[in-house]
């Protein structure tokens, strides 16, 4: 014997607007399904969210080009120029991150590794405290040179 299980389904809108009854919108019950046609999500009802709730399966489940940047808005300004111009995310005083490139004498590969350019350390840039005599050569030995 087959059973067949009929699951409320119509577009992003009008599961939105679905009618509750006076005008009001629907708050499915808990454990309906519904199902957008449009979106191709699926929602299940909690008895108390209008609309339902969707159902998340994780990263894998994200279909390509569905993840766009308005919906990481949480990230801040994303980039999307595609150039060889490397970027990090940087938080912002306002809280926000964006997106910008590393600058003066730092450099980043598209792998992420940073380098800092030659004879860009210098004595300025080094605290006191970091150089101790231990850590200076006091002499050299030159009889293991051949």
């Amino acid at each position: 014997m087959a059973i067949s299980v009929q699951v409320r389904r119509g577009t992003e809108t009008q599961r939105q607007t679905m009618d509750g009854g006076v005008g009001n919108p629907a708050k499915p019950a808990a454990g309906e399904l519904i199902y957008t046609t449009d979106d191709k999500l699926l929602y299940i009802g909690d008895g108390v969210t209008t609309g339902g709730n969707l159902v998340a399966g994780g990263a894998a489940s994200i279909a390509d080009g569905s993840l766009t940047p308005a919906k990481t808005s949480f990230l801040g300004t994303v980039d999307e120029t595609a150039d060889a111009i490397v970027r990090i995310l940087s938080k912002q005083t306002d809280g926000d991150y964006d997106s910008v490139t590393p600058s003066g004498a730092v450099t980043m590969t598209q792998a992420g590794a940073f380098s800092i350019a030659a004879d860009a350390v210098g004595t300025t840039q080094i605290d006191d405290g970091a150089v101790t005599s231990a850590k200076l050569a006091t002499s050299l030995d030159f009889g293991s040179i051949v």
